[in-house]
Order: structure tokens, then sequence, then C-alpha cells
């Protein structure tokens, strides 16, 4: 039975505690595994993807001894199906995860389950209250600690941004409990230190700035919480506002970088780095004024959906390597499981494979989805009664190839760009490549159609007041009687 931090559980809300893992025959003899997601991390503000300054030395140090995927997708633009994609193997719509429903089905066997059952250790530090125990990300976890919970956070006025260290602190204390156990472990901990509101630590926050802002407009900025004012037209930006932002979200990278590297010191004190399998991911990255957007709400660019890849373990992953294939988070489930000998037939349901599948061809085509985003919609009509809630009152699809990227706004229209030659996405060829537009949206469509839907899901609706006190603070979900929640 799960172990949930902060949590006390109605009964009605307890069907993921009542499933329990079959005992092994024997302790497994797979190497551990430690699952880092950098929430709202773009690709390219990592140093080893390219960034003008050294942003992640802990994350370059692990790429040079592993592999790094430099085109690498999530398939959706915001927390809660993204981890579900990564946790299950499966797109958001197949997994029932998705901007309508708003958490992970009981129904669904987890990567934490798999381990569970295959005798593993199991636990997870989480940062984003998207990705709670009662939304159903806790199965298969014996120890699920929420970090916003107030008797997790450093003090009672903490703000949201001072999940992480303790997140740090407390999932090295896991691996020091666990490290010397005869049952190999499975870490989970989700990092959220790079999301709005960019307020990085004061010395980083020294380092990044290129110059002494005035103090109300850094203020200004860094009192951003969401971006729905933004979109509504009632908060205003301009460029100085934009390079503030990037230069803040710059140095939030670099912070989560420090926790990164306290969990790989901590692996290496314990004399178990080199027996564990470090992965590195991102759910899906964040706009800084590119597009005219901020956050990552309602974007199908690859500012939102390109996200680092990176995994360490001697043996299955040379060292130094860069692999340029595309590949999808969908590949995550399927690659872990088979690095720890646990992959059966069963595991490739979305048609991936693993990365290390010795006969693995390359992929052709990645797809990203996100679902009509309906309590957003409530939120911009209860908050902004002006706004024209009909401009995002649809589902975006996307799929993306070698050189062509469509995204497609159901019902209203699509976006093609040549990335090859236009890689900010900013020329829109639809009207002249109306060939490359019509094939690339009949493959879409077909794909769509072709996913398996979950059927008789309810939107969800929680009964957490402390979580939705956060998620209300930051603006994801209405006042008044509004319990469910969809948005970033």
């Amino acid at each position: 039975m799960p172990i949930v931090v902060g949590i006390t559980v109605a009964l009605g809300l307890g069907l993921w505690y009542s499933r329990s893992a079959l005992v092994p025959a024997a302790l497994p003899s797979g190497p551990n595994v430690l699952l880092i997601v950098l929430d709202t991390t773009r690709a390219d503000y990592l140093s080893c993807y390219g960034y003008k300054e050294r942003t992640t030395p802990r994350i370059d140090r692990l790429a040079s001894e592993g592999t790094r995927y430099t085109r690498a997708y999530s398939t959706d633009f915001w927390t809660l199906p993204s981890h579900a994609t990564i946790l299950t193997g499966l797109y958001p719509t197949e997994a029932g995860a998705t901007s309508e429903t708003n958490h992970l089905p009981t129904s669904l066997v987890t990567l934490a389950e798999r381990f569970q059952t295959a005798g593993y250790s199991t636990g997870a530090v989480v940062c984003n209250t998207w990705v709670s125990g009662e939304r159903g990300f806790a199965q298969g976890f014996t120890d699920y600690e929420e970090m916003w919970r107030a008797a997790n956070r450093p003090g009672p006025l903490a703000p949201p941004e001072a999940h992480d260290h303790p997140a740090a602190d407390r999932a090295v204390a896991w691996i020091d409990r666990h490290a010397a156990e005869p049952a190999p472990f499975f870490l989970f901990v989700n990092f959220n230190v790079a999301h709005l509101p960019y307020r990085p630590s004061p010395p980083l926050r020294r380092r990044f700035l290129t110059r002494d802002w005035p103090a109300a407009r850094l203020e200004k900025v860094m009192g951003i919480m969401e971006e729905l004012p933004y979109f509504a037209g009632a908060l205003k930006l301009d460029g100085a506002d934009f390079k503030i932002m990037r230069e803040l979200y710059a140095a939030g990278i670099a912070e989560s970088d420090e926790w990164v590297g306290l969990l790989v010191d901590a692996l290496a004190a314990n004399g178990v780095l080199d027996n564990t399998l470090v992965v590195i991911t991102a759910d899906h990255g964040e706009n800084l004024g590119d597009h005219s957007m901020i956050g990552h709400l309602l974007s199908m660019h690859d500012t939102t959906l390109h996200v680092p890849l990176i995994l360490r373990y001697p043996g299955r992953f040379d060292g130094g390597a860069v692999k340029e294939e595309l590949v999808s988070l969908i590949d995550l489930f399927p690659t872990i499981l088979d690095v720890c000998s646990l992959l059966d037939g069963t595991d490739s349901a979305s048609g991936q494979r693993s990365l290390c599948h010795p006969h693995r061809e390359p992929t052709v085509v990645v797809f990203a989805e996100n679902d009509r985003p309906v309590n957003g919609i409530r939120v911009m009509k209860q908050r902004f009664p002006a706004f024209d809630t009909s401009t995002i009152e649809h589902s975006l699809r996307a799929v993306r190839t070698e050189r062509y990227k469509l995204i497609w706004r159901v019902g209203d229209g699509t976006e093609l760009f040549d990335v090859s030659s236009d890689p900010g996405e900013l020329y829109d060829i639809a009207q002249a490549r109306t060939d490359v537009r019509d094939e690339l949206l009949a493959r879409l469509q077909t794909w769509n159609d072709n996913l398996e839907q979950m059927t008789d899901l309810r939107p969800f609706e929680s009964r957490d007041v402390e979580t939705l006190e956060q998620l209300r603070a930051l603006g994801y979900v209405g006042g008044g009687e509004d319990q469910s929640s969809d948005d970033e």
C-alpha cells in the first residue's frame, strides 16, 4: 500500500491504494532506476544541448557518461498527460489522462507497478501538484512524497518554488535508505523549479541576469504566476520583460541542475551509481515570448514539445554518444523495462520499441496531442469575461517528421513548418506547400482515428483542499464550485 505523505484518503478515492503487488519468487537482478523529470524544461536551455551559458554542468557530465538524444519529443504540452505517457508508455488519449479527465485511471498498469511486482523498492518525490497521488500517480509506489504539502515545505509561508531543494534532500535520504538493500530500487523524482513563477535563488539570479534591471520591472516578471492574464490581454509584456524572463528561466534550469547533482552524488557515495540507470528528461518545455506566447498552454511548437533525454548506464548506453533520431516519450517505458530485463510482449501497445532494441527501426514521425482545455476555458470565462474563448476551444494534434512539422487545430485549420530550414517555426507554409500539408494531415488524422480511447471516463473531481488551493493560487482552476482541473 503506497504511503502518500500529507494525504488523508477518503474512502471514495482509495481504489488505487488497494492494488497490491505480487511477491516475486526471487530478488530481481536488474539495475536500480533513477527517473528524473525536470518539469517545464525545454531542451535548448541545457548547455549540453547548445545553450550559450553553462546552465547544466552536472547534467552535461551525465551526458558525457551516457547517451544524449538530440530530438526527443513529448506527447503533450502540459504536465499531467505527459507524465502519464512516461509512466505508462501510452499516448494521453490511450491512457485516459487528458485535459478533459485530469487524472491517471487506476485500471492501467504503471511503470512503478511493474517494478513493484518484480520486487523492486519503489519511491517518488514530486513537486508538481498535477502528479498527485489523488490523481492516480501514486500507483505502485510504496513511498510517494508530495512536496507542496505544508508539512513538507521548509516553512509555513514558503512559496511554491521552495519545494525543490527539500525534494532533493528527501530523495537523497530515500537513496541512502535503500541503496544497501538486497532488492534494487526505482525512484521517480519530479523537480518543478523551472515552472512559473520564475524565482530562482538570489545567487543564480545574480549570475544570469545580464544587467541591474529596475526593481519594479524585475518584480513584475518574477510576479507572473501563470499565462492566462497575458492571453487575455490583462498583462502587457515587452521585449525587456521577455529578456528578463529568459534569464530567470535559465537560472531556474541551473538550479535544477544542482538538485540533479545532489542525487547523482548520493548514488556515487553509496557505491551504486554504475549499477543505476539514470534517466534525465522533461515533461514539456516553455514559451518565453516565443510565438507571442508565454508558458506552455495551447502550444504545439518545439519550444514546448522538444525535451532533453539523457540515459546513463554503463554497458547499455555508450558514454558520450549522441543520437539524432526522432524519439518520443512513449519510448521511455519499454526502454526502462528492457534495461531491467522486465520487458515482455505486451509493452508495445502504441507501436513504440525500446531504444535498446537491436532491430529498432528509425522513427519516421512523432505525434503529440491535447484535448480541449475544458477547465482553462472555464477559468478564462470566470476571470476574463471579455475574452473570446472560441479561440481556444479546440483540441490540438501535431506530427513531426525529419523535415516538417504540422500542427492541427481540430476543426480550425492547420499550420505547417519546414523545421529543417525554419527551426524556430516562424513561417507557416501550409498554403504554399499544400501537398505536404495534405499528406501530413491525412497521416495525423489516421493516427488520431486509430488511437485506442478508454471508455466511460468522467472528469476528475478533486476533494483535496490543500492541492486545490495551490492550483487555484497559480490560476489553474476556477473559484467557487469548480473542483476539476485540466490546464497546465
